[in-house]
């Protein structure tokens, strides 16, 4: 039975969809960055996401559930955001818990680093400590 369990939660796990790339030119909604100023691997949104942890991302967690004496690794875009950039008309909120709850941060316009906005994220402001996100079309 462990082994059944385990090889599901590896399948599960390797199922996760993939958000999108930056486009070459943003027209419409936001882009999030892996690192600030607009660095690092990206990921183009249209649309709202509840919990950042079912995309496929650059960032690793990890966790106990891998099983006995073993640990379960994922990669994700849960806490991973450091920049964001939005088109022309188009609004979002970050929020640091799924859901849409929890800090938020509204904005018009890019954000080059998360880490300068205000927040109470142990790495500042609210950089990698985004895990839903809010997109408003124009």
């Amino acid at each position: 039975m462990t082994t059944i369990c385990v090889v599901l939660a590896i399948a599960a796990a390797a199922c996760k969809d993939s958000l999108p790339a930056a486009p070459s030119e943003l027209t419409a909604g936001v882009t999030l960055y892996e690192h600030a100023n607009f660095g690092g691997q990206s990921a183009h949104l249209t649309g709202d996401v509840r919990d950042l942890k079912d995309f496929k991302g650059p960032c690793e967690h990890q966790d106990s559930s891998g099983g006995p004496g073993g640990l379960s690794t994922t990669y994700d875009w849960n806490d991973c955001i450091s920049s964001i950039r939005v088109a022309s008309g188009w609004r979002v909120e970050l929020y640091r818990d799924e859901d849409f709850k929890g800090q938020s941060l509204a904005s018009g316009v890019d954000v080059p680093n998360l880490q300068l906005v205000m927040g109470t994220c142990d790495h500042d402001g609210l950089n990698d400590c985004v895990t839903s996100v809010r997109v408003f079309r124009p």
